[in-house]
């Protein structure tokens, strides 16, 4: 019999530049984490990341998991709420951590 997931079907979309900050404060409160694409990828190729990243936040979201925002998102935010309408995902809520941005 394999343990439980501890992260406890919770899941945190962060800034590339925020993760190492973030990331003590996303364990202790048990989410699992999605990674933005990096500031420095040019927004054509952003655009694809952030489309394939909404579409598993929709999948997540179909399978009961709390998915949500660390950080504020930047520098892909409206990026990252048009990609995840376009599915029909609303914009993510914040994440409630001990060490928000």
């Amino acid at each position: 019999m394999s343990a439980p997931d501890p992260r406890a079907r919770k899941v945190a979309v962060v800034a590339d530049e925020d993760l190492e900050a973030l990331l003590p404060g996303l364990r202790e409160a048990a989410y699992g984490v999605m990674q933005l694409p990096p500031a420095s990828l040019p927004p054509e190729v952003a655009a694809d990341a952030l489309a394939q990243l909404a579409e598993q936040v929709a999948e997540y979201r179909r399978n009961d998991y709390e998915v949500v925002l660390a950080g504020d998102g930047a520098p892909w935010r409206a990026e990252l709420e048009a990609a995840l309408a376009a599915v029909g995902v609303d914009p993510l809520p914040p994440a409630a951590t001990a060490d928000p941005l």
